[in-house]
């Protein structure tokens, strides 16, 4: 029987950039095969639409990009509070142009991509939060790849619930 073996920090460091790329990749992936009715529908049983995720998710890679920026400057940098949330929640996004929203999602995640993958050391570093204190930028970064994950699924959800249904070719409905 083969053994486990826990993954070291450094590898849980190049797990969680490449993560962020991923996935980062995947939302553009699906959002860029919906149609517009479909970004801007909200779907049953949904907060917001396609559009609104898309355009929380570059917000909040925005205001991440800073934090980290600033984290890996100076360790114990202060880092403000997270906000993206209220701009999708007011509808800010309801009519946006979403090839405008990913193309920045995209060109911001690629910059942090490209901070973390360059930090060495800096990893260690901590930020000084108004709310919950010390945050490491592996904490930070941990989280943003858990937002993406959610996003992902919700948008993924939000597709399937907004296609049409489809006919099995060559097969008739019982």
């Amino acid at each position: 029987m083969p053994q486990y073996l826990a993954a070291t920090y450094g590898d849980r460091r190049r797990y969680l950039v490449k993560a962020l790329r991923e996935i980062g990749h995947r939302i553009t992936r699906i959002a860029s095969n919906m149609d517009d009715d479909a970004l801007h529908t909200l779907a049953p049983h949904e907060e917001w639409t396609a559009t609104e995720i898309i355009g929380f998710l570059r917000d909040s890679e925005r205001e991440d990009l800073r934090a980290l920026e600033a984290m890996l400057r100076v360790d114990g940098s202060s880092i403000a509070e997270r906000r993206a949330v209220a701009a999708a929640a007011d509808g800010e996004y309801r009519r946006a142009d979403v090839t405008e929203l990913l193309w920045d999602f995209a060109t911001l995640r690629d910059e942090t991509v490209w901070l973390l993958q360059s930090a060495g050391s800096a990893w260690n570093y901590v930020g000084m939060h108004p709310f919950r204190g010390e945050v490491s930028v592996a904490e930070w970064v941990q989280e943003m790849n858990e937002r993406d994950l959610d996003a992902m699924w919700r948008i993924q959800k939000i597709q399937d619930a907004l296609r049409p249904s489809r006919q099995l070719s060559g097969r008739a409905d019982p």
